[in-house]
């Protein structure tokens, strides 16, 4: 069984993936994100079985009754947009207890108590041959510390992109939307665009291998895509993949999106608001992606580039500008450590490598 951490890029459709492989008996995975910090480490360290799995209720109940996943919106899943999933606790201990029973699959027991976790969450089709073992990492923070955690551990990494353009625009506005902006702080901001120019760079200083999902040739290409990813992974394409749910229930997308949802969408374009960069902007972007609109084939609105800036970006402009007008004090007085620290990463400390990782089932002749 191979195992698989997925990271996303921002607003680059990392969950609607996984809810492509929802329902396929070959795939191992969880309906989110797993939070790989020092508490999950003391949780994965119970000696008691049955303790081990309450705790795991506890911290993760939204896997469990799904009626609270607002933010995900596995509350308002199926057609009619009114149904959710409710898993047995009580059968979900008791098989956790037996699966541990039997032979230790890892050598790590705290990975191996993660694996049963999985397999006890999905023992209705434990008997199926899983293939391909799916832990949705999410964010770069928490594969580093997985990283460090199984240190001996085999793994491959599935980082999900989208154009820059579009991953700025997309967070800017949706984010600013959501909570009148409360989450789109000046340091989130910062791990936003870290994560879109030098994302790709972070992971491959694990020394993994790394494959790119591109969200906009996954809608386009999808049976391109998903045909060229289940033969990497020895994955029957099944039906399933055509539909994008969380336990078998249609799916319509994370709140985040102000919007519904609905699959695949082979118009799907890479659009994006202007409204949201300067000319300057744009320059220095193109500097920063260079080898990415290259390798990955997305589209330039300029053939020019700005080397340095030392200027703000009309994002930061934004999303200070909301900061200071709903008042949030601890927020306003970051504005300056993480404009100072854009400036100084950006420009002189965080490198992109010549050699970026294969984007699955993109074809020579497509640009987005």
């Amino acid at each position: 069984m191979k195992i698989i951490v997925l990271v996303a890029g921002a607003r680059a459709g990392l969950e609607f993936f996984q809810s492509l492989l929802d329902g396929h008996k070959e795939v191992l995975q969880l309906p989110g994100t797993i939070h790989f910090n020092k508490s999950l480490i003391k949780l994965l360290s119970i000696k008691s079985k049955k303790k081990l799995a309450k705790e795991f209720i506890k911290k993760y109940p939204l896997f469990f009754d799904s009626r609270k996943s607002y933010v995900e919106r596995h509350n308002m899943l199926g057609n009619n947009k009114n149904s959710f999933f409710i898993i047995d606790k009580q059968k979900f201990i008791k098989n956790f207890i037996n699966l541990n029973r039997g032979k230790q699959k890892y050598k790590d027991k705290l990975f191996n108590n993660l694996y049963l976790i999985y397999k006890a969450y999905n023992f209705k089709t434990i008997k199926c041959n899983k293939k391909v073992f799916i832990i949705n990492a999410h964010t770069f923070e928490y594969v580093k510390n997985f990283n460090n955690y199984f240190k001996n551990l085999k793994y491959e990494i599935i980082h999900t992109i989208r154009h820059p353009y579009s991953a700025i625009s997309s967070t800017v506005k949706n984010w600013l939307r959501y909570k009148n902006g409360a989450v789109l702080t000046p340091n989130q901001l910062y791990y936003n665009l870290e994560n879109i120019f030098f994302g790709i760079s972070n992971l491959q200083k694990l020394k993994k291998k790394i494959y790119i999902i591109q969200l906009e040739n996954l809608h386009i290409n999808f049976n391109v895509v998903m045909n060229k990813f289940c033969k990497m992974y020895n994955l029957k394409f099944s039906k399933v993949l055509r539909k994008s749910t969380f336990h078998n229930l249609k799916w319509w997308g994370d709140k985040i999106s102000g919007k519904n949802l609905n699959g695949i969408n082979n118009k799907f374009k890479a659009s994006y608001d202007l409204n949201y960069f300067s000319s300057k902007d744009i320059l220095y972007y193109q500097k920063l992606y260079k080898n990415g609109f290259e390798k990955y084939h997305y589209k330039k609105l300029s053939g020019k580039i700005l080397h340095y800036c030392f200027s703000p970006f009309k994002c930061e402009y934004i999303v200070w500008k909301n900061t200071i007008i709903n008042f949030r004090i601890k927020h306003i007085i970051s504005i300056p450590i993480f404009f100072l620290k854009r400036i100084i990463y950006f420009n002189f400390i965080l490198k992109n490598k010549s050699k970026l990782p294969p984007s699955i089932g993109l074809a020579k002749n497509e640009s987005f």
